[in-house]
């Protein structure tokens, strides 16, 4: 039986006074029992408050200060005590660190302590705490988030229109101009979005759109709704196809901080409060703190496939505890209870960047779904009909332990196409190899909705891959890719390759590959990548393939991100087909353009291609690089010349409008961005200098850092013998209602000024009046204005 500890007193017995004795106990029970309704009445008490000296033999609350195996928590919590004897509500067991969902203890429960099967209590009355000695099959563990990924503002979109365009010309043979564009509204409900290419060539002018279509995406689900060309989800043993109409996905990009594959949690237990280091394959990934207990590590980054994880826990004196235990993680599978899916309706899309409104006459409608059931099992489901073709099938992945995962499905058709397909798989990766393989078998007529325009699913497909790293920093592969279609040739591929990479300095790559299916078809290549710093490369390949000899030698330097000037230069032939090709880029705020020239056996030509993008935001037009994915429009009020910086890096200033536009921001995702207020006018006032930009995808948000101006300036005033006005004299702004002091000198700062201003000064007994009026420089300074004479109030 498990008793309360003794009042400190030299005659103490092993058990505390019961309150059945003389009356100054009973006086001192009552007390206490005043005292611990006025703690229930205002909360848990403070450490430092009086604490009931005796308690009685009847059950009555009391707010005891708790320790955990002998370490202080800094709590307070509520009991009930009985004759000695201790009980709490779930709840209060719950905040103590109690594993109260293991326990099976709901929050509302009256527990005795005595009940718990492992605890052990030393309730101490005169110190009114308790020491809770709890095993760690008890204790909730301390949860360590190795991510510790910072919280994502939700998103957001301005108004707007962006344009990209790329340009391209060339004289080679024909004359020939093309431009691709890609225009899209967005705003906050979403974008719209149309692309195609107009081509003039050989004295034909003709325009093809490629797609068009208005989406929503929605990070709480997380999911996307895309109305118009959109291209149906599918499985690793399904095609997709192109569609007009509806379809309604699951969008994980939508939530960058969400882990959507089995990661296993690593558990552990500090018997003192220690420092954690967890390595993935001798790499340290995470470092923090834990207290005493048990703790759980979530969400371990770094590894993909088998692996090895060290959990080393070190105490204040140096006392280390290594743990390594094995994991596999394979990213293809989904989280327990996480589900992805896609759904579509429509009319399948026919000769696709060759007509701009070729649609099927018949609806067509797909599906897709995965779940993940545990950590070891993943099941998927597809299914897909049209006019006279109907498709199902379902499947599934598993992890097999630390053996990899193993992959399987089938799937049968009816209708037009009549048959049955089977696929298995396998895929392990380790640290000293990796194995990926697949065979997928149609039997029947099997067919799609892809077969209904001709394109016939392989009777036969194979693929397989063996990669062996070994030594330093060198891999051998093996793959082999075969298939074989109904109605058409087979191909039965073998390719091996050697890759040594010696770091930045130099890589070289050796590969054959043999068609077995095909007389003659094979050869044979040879690499050498060489790093001349600076961002300057040289690259030279060698090779032979069906009889004939190719090589080809380049030098390169592209521009730099933060913009300047790039160049290339090419040499090679393919059999006695010689080729030459020289190239200069420029790489600017407002896009890049390429101009090369080029000889391909006695043709010579040039080519010209001009990229970028227009958008129209905050009433202004800017020029930009290529935008494929969020961006932000800076605005400083007006305020040209300002520095901005995105992640710490200046990528230019704003405009005579005060606008800046930001490219390649990431959606969902935190940016930084932010301006030099060392740059801005001395008379300019501005909130902050910084924030945190989250766009929604192809969308682009305003950051607007409000910038106003100082109507302000420094006053010199004195006395009517010209001395200046003490220190500490109130100065009183009568236009504005300001009120400051004057400084040393006789100079104060008034703000808020008008074309007639009045000041009206105390100091002492003595009061005076001074007048001025004020012009708001042009060049952004801070005038000074005096010296003033203040004269005597009337």
């Amino acid at each position: 039986m498990r008793r309360p500890a003794p009042s400190p007193s030299p005659r103490a017995g092993p058990f505390p006074a019961t309150g059945r004795g003389t009356p100054r106990r009973a006086a001192r029970a009552a007390l206490a029992t005043v005292v611990a309704s006025g703690l229930l009445a205002f909360g848990y008490a403070r450490a430092d408050e009086p604490a009931a000296l005796v308690m009685t033999d009847s059950a009555h609350d009391v707010i005891l200060e708790v320790s955990v195996n002998g370490e202080n928590t800094a709590l307070l919590a509520h009991f009930r005590e009985r004759d000695g004897h201790l009980s709490a509500s779930g709840a209060d067991l719950r905040t103590i660190g109690f594993a109260t969902d293991r326990l099976g203890i709901a929050d509302a429960a009256t527990v005795d302590l005595d009940a718990i099967p492992g605890l052990r209590y030393r309730y101490d009355v005169a110190r009114q705490s308790v020491d809770l000695q709890m095993p760690d099959t008890l204790r909730r563990p301390y949860a360590v988030d190795s991510r510790a990924l910072p919280a994502t503002q939700a998103a957001t979109a301005s108004r707007g229109i962006a344009i990209n365009y790329e340009a391209y010309a060339q004289t080679i043979g024909d004359w020939q101009f093309s431009l691709y564009t890609d225009v899209r509204y967005f705003d906050p409900n979403g974008v719209f979005n149309s692309t195609g290419t107009a081509t003039f060539y050989d004295g034909q002018r003709r325009y093809t759109r490629f797609e068009t279509s208005w989406s929503h995406s929605d990070p709480a689900r997380p999911s996307t709704t895309q109305i118009g060309d959109t291209i149906s989800g599918s499985l690793a043993w399904t095609r997709s196809v192109r569609l007009g109409g509806f379809q309604w996905r699951s969008n994980f990009a939508l939530r960058p901080d969400l882990v959507t594959f089995p990661i296993p949690s690593l558990a552990g237990s500090a018997a003192v409060p220690s420092a954690v280091d967890l390595y993935i394959n001798n790499v340290r990934q995470y470092t923090g703190n834990v207290p005493s207990g048990p703790f759980i590590i979530h969400d371990v980054p770094g590894i993909t496939g088998a692996g090895q994880a060290t959990v080393i826990t070190r105490d204040a004196l140096g006392r280390t505890v290594a743990t390594s235990v094995p994991l596999y993680v394979d990213t293809r599978m989904l989280s327990p209870g996480l589900s992805s899916y896609s759904f579509e309706a429509g009319f399948l899309r026919r000769n696709y960047g060759l007509q701009s409104f070729d649609y099927d006459a018949r609806p067509a409608v797909s599906g897709s779904m995965r779940r993940g059931v545990s950590d070891a099992l993943t099941v998927e489901g597809h299914a897909e009909a049209a006019g006279g073709v109907l498709n199902t099938g379902v499947g599934a992945l598993m992890r097999l332990g630390y053996a990899g995962v193993v992959s399987g499905a089938v799937a049968g058709s009816v209708g037009r196409f009549p048959g049955t397909q089977v696929s298995v798989g396998y895929q392990l990766i380790a640290p000293r190899f990796s194995i990926n393989a697949q065979t997928i078998r149609a039997f029947g007529r099997y067919g799609d909705l892809a077969s209904r325009d001709g394109a016939l699913v392989p009777s036969a497909t194979d693929q397989a891959t063996l990669a062996l790293p070994f030594m330093h920093r060198q891999t051998l592969s093996l793959s082999y890719i075969g298939f074989r279609l109904p109605q058409g040739p087979s191909a039965r591929i073998g390719t091996v390759s050697y890759t040594l990479s010696l770091g930045d300095l130099a890589s070289l790559s050796v590969s054959a590959y043999r068609d077995f299916a095909q007389q003659g078809a094979n050869g044979a290549f040879m690499s050498l990548n060489i790093g001349l710093g600076r961002n300057t490369s040289i690259n030279a390949t060698v090779g032979r393939q069906r009889g004939q000899s190719n090589y080809t030698v380049d030098a390169s330097r592209p521009p730099d991100y933060d913009g300047g000037w790039g160049w290339g230069v090419q040499t090679g032939g393919t059999g006695a087909v010689p080729y030459r090709q020289a190239q200069l880029r420029y790489l600017g705020h407002a896009g890049e353009v390429i101009a090369a020239a080029q000889t391909i056996d006695r043709q010579t030509g040039a080519s010209l291609d001009v990229s970028g993008a227009l958008v129209f935001m905050d009433s202004s037009l800017q020029l930009s690089r290529r935008i494929d994915d969020g961006f932000a429009l800076v605005s400083t009020d007006g305020v040209a010349g300002i520095p901005v910086l995105h992640e710490n890096r200046v990528i230019g200033t704003t405009d005579r409008a005060g606008h800046l536009l930001v490219p390649d921001l990431n959606a969902y995702q935190n940016n930084q961005v932010a301006i030099d207020s060392m740059k801005l006018p001395a008379d300019a006032r501005i909130a902050r200098t910084s924030m945190t930009v989250v766009p929604q995808a192809q969308s682009g948000v305003v950051a607007h850092f409000g910038v106003s101006r100082y109507r302000a300036a420094s006053v010199i005033l004195r006395d009517a013998a010209g001395r200046p006005l003490p220190a500490g004299a109130r100065v009183h702004h009568a236009e504005s209602g300001a009120d400051t002091i004057v400084g040393y000198d006789g100079l104060t700062f008034i703000d808020g000024l008008k074309e007639d201003n009045h000041l009206v000064i105390d100091y002492g007994t003595q009061r005076c009046v001074a007048e001025f009026a004020f012009t708001t420089p042009g060049n952004g300074t801070l005038p000074t204005v005096g010296p003033l004479t203040c004269r005597a109030a009337p």
